[in-house]
């Protein structure tokens, strides 16, 4: 029995030595143990102990390392920021360049502007080159700039010119042409409005504008502008779509460069008054087609100190729109003033010029200024058509003068309206005549031959040619100058003209104009497109005499008379309804043989208004490109209603519905487009939609994001630098609505939030505090490199919205842990500020947990100490109202150190709260029950605190240190305490002479070393002692007397060749500057710590370069380790809090090796002061420890039962061996009796 009771204990053991698992720790390395009671049994590992301080082999480069500290941003360190994230001004407009993890300030704008528009020019890395911002802004840094500027990588401000002279709403680089397409509500660029009076009408871009980048200079629009206004652009199959409130193009003829079409005045009478007497200077004609300065023969002077006139009378009546004059400066001369009039009336006409100082334009009437120098000065004719129309000449009158008189060098007139070619420029074929009548002004030429010879080769081989001047490309009614016959008394000699149109290459129109007129008529010809004249080519009139001409009957002769054609420019198109497609290839060649700009091929309905435009696939075959437009329209008969798509030939409604209210902004994404705007829900009624929409291409079904925004969303932008599926919205909004019929709670929000279109939920963001005016971003590019543009009044920006808490991948990047809606948040007194953290994970099996405390809260109650699981922070224990300072684990006991909360009940005065150290049973969700700690009897109950537990290896031993002097009320244990984790008891240690609290502690080759203030006597402070166990007593370690001050944080060496090394930071008791030291296992080295003296440094931790960017450090060859305190090699330290580097700039972690600095982390706070990181720990993987455990109860009753009924058993046994022994020695000896009686009956009978 006994054998058998023995075999049933040894199979119990082996159950529960196969069951004790190896279990991560934290980044501390804290020795595992569970506890035990009763039934106690000692069981061994086979791998053996695991100190706090010494890991089992290097794990520091697998897993996340956490990264905790006061902060709600992170960005990458950045030097342009100095160091810091970023804290700005919200009276100011700041623009800001973020990637994943980075945040640069690109430049600060005037508080009465905002930017609403952004995009950017790439370099072949994907990285941005140059951006451009507009909106309504006037200055940039102090600059002024006119509401659109650009910004390159390194900082210098590109005006562009002046800018433009109204509010943008849209801007799109062509990454191919290097042009920026400018869109919004303005007349012109401010460079057409100030270089020169000639072109400022015909740089008047009406809404938009396109701008060469390369060359810093505006482009010519070849339809000159639009009627209203441009709101945004897009990229449609080499073509750029402008979509906005317009409905026609603004190019007229109003809006031609007023130096295009020059008077010929050596056609025209010109006569002068009062002409000097000076010879060679005497002729008003000097001042015509001159080449030279100041000449006898060039120049025309007046006589001396009297006024004069020059009188230039035109061959025909014209429209003049640009004077041009150059002063004389011969002998001190010069014109000071003049006037112009008109000749036929004497009227004073209003000209114009633009002031060289103030860069203006000025109007002058009557007299105008002319400077005394040697430049053109040209001056615009005001007056509207009907005073200018038909003007038979003009005459300059000079009112005063410099020196002894005035005079001019040159004179050159231009036209509006009419481009002519005049018959002596022209090309003859045939016996033309030249013809003067009585009643016509001018002349023209007359071609008259026989009737019975008009399709005769001869004559119709007689052809006038004319190659009209084109300024600029565009469309243009051509009309022909048809001489009354009346003035010649040849009406019954009248036919018919053919007209042939060669308006661009490889393109001819032929027209046949009936000549018979009487008055004088200038005659509608046709409306063509033409091409911009160059040496290359230019286009062609050919005017002949038509052979089917309808002619008098009686008539002998037939003539065909030809003066002039006139080019007329007007409106290219009225039926734009909102949009128009351009081919961005401005170049006169791409021009030649078609308008490069036009409408759709199927059109809006009437007073469309367009806010979005974007491109993307129509459905899941990847091929069919579709370009879809958003706004305010609808048509019942085609179905489409606020949104539609283009497929290059009709406009189509989505899934036959559209959306019920206004479309603001779209992006497409993958295969989905997702939609912003004003509106509920589709317009069928069929689909609730708030806000926010995803149409999918590839079902052509609408869905919602969770339950939407609860206001219009102004901005949707591919957030690309958070990957390929995430999409941004911002507006006015300020709550994300939860799916209807969910438990879930709604999610406030600031007017900006991200969706992850692979998970279908909302995702963390960057940091951004106030909601921006501009959000913008490219679609996401398969490179390293993926940037967004924002701007706004902000107070502070960083990369990443982080509550505290982020985690650095195996693969070097920065990742928010926060999830909205379920991120820390700050506790009801504001405070935000994790202080520690660790995983933990049950088993090998298991994902770990991270664990944090500090100051803070959870949207589900939890105070101070949190886990994340499944993205969300939870609760995990209620008992936490303190600060949390520390927190360790040993298997699967949670050690929670921090400063007591202790309150009385008013009622019975019962104290209760958080006591300074929890110790919980996270499998088993149960705190165990241990004595409290307290200070002096006279001291408030709150002022205890624990700032570190230690685990002691191989035993149930945890020491704990911190602000306190007893245990349990009764035990006296000043700054340290050891608890028996088994049997729940507090120790003390030895007698020590430490005076204040315990800041820190570590096990460094078995001993304790324990950062306080010591203070014996009369001898010298010391901030650090050890402990060793075996002897139970403290000993100073060498060199720790030349510490300068009080120990903060103490770091295991995990990685050096020697055990039991270790690394020091304090602060300076002369100055409170931090300094670093290390314990090389015989005595301490002070490090050359060459950090800002206003640092605050938290903690250090050795992090192998393998983790670290290669950006943050460069080359290995940087590390040649002359230190006076080696860091072992592949390896550098990361120092954490709130650091001045030694170049002024400012970090939250940056990396020291080799006495060198290289910044790597920069945090915020949300009242936007510089952030701080207070701790960084690994993932480590799990590791092998010494256990202790307690039977289960149900165990320990099958085991009392167990012995009990063989203890039973035992005893029935034995009494039945009794019996049984004892009856047979009774019947032993009743069958000696009976054989005794017989004996003695059988002897008596004898």
């Amino acid at each position: 029995m006994a054998a058998d009771s023995t075999g049933v204990q040894s199979s119990v053991t082996t159950s529960l030595q196969q069951s004790a698992g190896a279990i991560p720790t934290s980044g501390t390395l804290a020795e595992d143990f569970e506890s035990s009671s009763e039934f106690e049994s000692d069981f061994s590992s086979d791998e053996g102990s695991l100190l706090d301080d010494v890991d089992a082999g290097d794990k520091s480069d697998e897993g996340g390392i956490g990264i905790v500290g006061g902060f709600s941003g992170v960005s990458s360190f950045s030097p342009n920021n100095g160091g810091a994230s970023l804290a700005l001004d919200k009276d100011m407009t700041s623009v800001v360049s973020l990637s994943k993890d980075s945040g640069i300030l690109l430049g600060t704008f005037t508080a009465d502007g905002q930017i609403t528009a952004g995009c950017s020019f790439y370099n072949s890395d994907g990285s941005i080159s140059q951006s451009f911002f507009g909106g309504t802004i006037t200055s940039l840094n102090s600059t002024n700039v006119g509401y659109v500027v650009g910004v390159d990588s390194s900082g210098l401000v590109d005006v562009m010119s002046g800018g433009v002279d109204g509010p943008i709403n849209a801007l799109y680089c062509d990454q191919g042409t290097n042009q920026v397409f400018v869109g919004g509500n303005f007349t012109s660029t401010i460079a057409g409005l100030t270089t020169s009076i000639a072109t400022m009408r015909s740089a008047s871009t009406g809404s938009m504008a396109i701008y060469s980048a390369g060359n810093k200079s505006w482009q010519h629009v070849p339809f000159i502008g639009l009627d209203g206004p441009v709101f945004d652009f897009a990229e449609f199959e080499g073509l750029v779509y402008a979509v906005g409130a317009f409905s026609s193009t603004v190019d007229n003829a109003t809006h031609v460069p007023l130096n295009t079409q020059p008077l010929n005045l050596t056609a025209c009478n010109i006569v002068g008054g009062n002409n000097a007497e000076i010879t060679g200077f005497t002729d008003p004609r000097n001042t015509i087609c001159t080449t030279k300065r100041d000449q006898e023969n060039n120049t025309w002077l007046l006589r001396d100190l009297l006024d004069g006139y020059m009188t230039i009378n035109f061959p025909f009546k014209a429209t003049p729109s640009l004077l041009r004059l150059m002063n004389t400066v011969y002998d001190g001369r010069g014109t000071k003033s003049f006037r112009v009039m008109a000749v036929e009336n004497n009227q004073v006409l209003t000209m114009s010029y633009i002031d060289p100082e103030t860069k203006t334009e000025l109007f002058c009437s009557p007299a105008c200024p002319l400077a005394q120098n040697d430049d053109w000065q040209e001056f615009r004719f005001v007056d509207g058509d009907a005073m200018l129309a038909n003007i038979t000449g003009v005459m300059i009158k000079i009112d005063s003068y410099y020196g002894m008189g005035g005079g001019l060098n040159k004179v050159e007139i231009y036209q509006r309206g009419k481009y002519c070619v005049s018959i002596p420029s022209s090309s003859f074929v045939g016996a033309w005549t030249e013809t003067t009548a009585a009643s016509y002004r001018g002349t023209y030429r007359t071609l008259t031959v026989n009737a019975a010879d008009v399709a005769s080769a001869q004559v119709q081989n007689s052809v006038i040619t004319m190659a009209p001047y084109i300024p600029e490309p565009g469309f243009y009614t051509v009309y022909m100058m048809v001489p009354g016959c009346q003035n010649t008394n040849t009406c019954r000699s009248r036919s018919s003209a053919h007209v042939l149109l060669m308006s661009n290459r490889g393109l001819s129109k032929l027209i046949q104009v009936n000549q018979y007129n009487i008055q004088d008529e200038e005659v509608e010809v046709a409306r063509i497109y033409a091409p911009a004249s160059t040496s290359d080519f230019s286009a062609t009139v050919q005017i002949s005499l038509s052979p089917n001409g309808v002619v008098d009957d009686q008539a002998t002769t037939v003539e065909l008379v030809v003066d002039y054609i006139r080019f007329e420019r007007v409106t290219s198109y009225t039926n734009l309804t909102g949009v128009i497609q351009l081919n961005p290839d401005l170049t006169t060649s791409s021009q030649l043989s078609q308008a490069i700009y036009g409408p759709l091929s199927d059109s809006l309905p009437d007073d469309s208004v367009v806010y979005s435009v974007t491109s993307g696939v129509a459905n899941d075959t990847h091929r069919d490109n579709t370009l879809f437009l958003g706004g305010k329209f609808s048509d019942s008969s085609n179905g489409y209603y606020n949104i539609a798509q283009y497929d290059g030939h009709n406009i189509k409604p989505l899934n036959a519905t559209g959306l019920h209210g206004t479309v603001n902004s779209m992006s497409f994404v993958g295969t989905s487009l997702y939609v912003g705007g004003d509106f509920n829900g589709t317009s069928d009624h069929t689909t609730a939609l708030n806000n926010v929409a995803q149409y999918n291409t590839t079902d052509q079904m609408w869905y919602s994001l969770s339950g939407g925004v609860d206001k219009p969303v102004t901005s949707v932008v591919p957030y690309s630098p958070f990957g390929p599926n995430v999409v941004a919205f911002a507006g006015a909004f300020s709550t994300l609505y939860a799916v209807p019929g969910s438990q879930d709670a709604n999610i406030t929000a600031s007017g900006l939030c991200m969706w992850d279109s692979t998970d279908s939920k909302w995702t963390s963001m960057p940091y951004i505090k106030n909601t921006p005016t501009l959000l913008f971003a490219d679609e996401w590019k398969d490179q390293s490199y993926n940037f967004a543009l924002t701007a706004g009044s902000f107070s502070a920006v960083a990369a990443l919205e982080a509550n505290g808490a982020v985690v650095l991948s195996s693969s070097g990047q920065i990742e928010s842990l926060n999830t909205p809606g379920e991120s820390l948040k700050p506790d009801a007194q504001g405070r935000l500020t994790v202080n520690s953290g660790l995983w933990y994970a049950k088993d090998n099996t298991t994902t770990p947990v991270l664990i944090v405390g500090g100051q803070f809260q959870t949207q589900d109650g939890a105070v101070n100490l949190a886990q994340l699981r499944d993205g969300k922070w939870q609760k995990l224990l209620d008992v936490i109202n303190g600060e949390v300072l520390s927190i360790n684990n040993a298997a699967n006991l949670l050690f929670v150190g921090g400063v007591a909360n202790i309150t009385a009940n008013a009622d019975n005065g019962k104290l209760s709260g958080f006591s300074g150290l929890v110790v919980y049973n996270v499998d088993k969700d149960d705190v165990l029950g241990i004595q409290q700690l307290q200070g002096p009897s006279d001291s408030d109950p709150s002022a205890v605190r624990v700032n570190k537990v230690a685990i002691r290896a191989d035993t149930s031993m945890v020491v704990v240190g911190g602000n306190f002097t007893t245990a349990g009320g009764l035990l006296s244990c000043p700054y340290i305490c050891t608890l028996d984790i088994n049997e729940s008891q507090w120790s003390p240690l030895s007698s020590s002479t430490l005076i204040d609290a315990v800041t820190d502690m570590l096990f460094a080759d078995k001993l304790l070393v324990v950062a306080g203030t010591f203070k014996n006597g009369t001898e010298p402070t010391d901030y650090l002692m050890s402990y060793d166990f075996d002897v139970s007593s403290w000993a100073n370690i060498t060199g720790a007397e030349n510490l300068p001050g009080p120990v903060t944080s103490l770091t295991p060496a995990d990685h050096e060749e020697t055990a039991g090394m270790y690394y020091i930071v304090g602060t300076s008791s002369k100055d409170k500057s931090p300094y670093l030291a290390k314990y090389d296992g015989t005595s301490i080295t002070i490090a050359d710590f060459t950090i800002g003296a206003k640092s605050n440094v938290h903690s250090i931790l050795l992090v192998p370069r393998s983790r670290i960017p290669s950006s943050v450090l460069g080359s290995s060859s940087n590390l040649n380790r002359r230190s006076n305190m080696p860091i072992p090699s592949g390896y550098v330290l990361a120092v954490s809090g709130d650091l001045f580097l030694p170049n002024g700039q400012r970090a939250s972690n940056a990396f020291f090796y080799d006495n060198q600095w290289a910044g790597f982390l920069s945090t915020i706070q949300s009242d936007s002061s510089p952030g701080f990181i207070n701790s960084v720990f690994y993932e480590i993987p799990p590791t092998n420890v010494y256990q202790r455990h307690k039977l289960s109860v149900a165990l320990v009753i099958l085991i009392a039962i167990a012995i009990a009924l063989g203890i039973t058993f035992l005893i029935v046994l034995i009494g039945l061996v009794y019996i049984y022994m004892r009856n047979r020695r009774e019947a032993a000896a009743t069958a000696s009796a009976a054989s005794a009686a017989l004996a003695a009956t059988a002897g008596g009978l004898g």
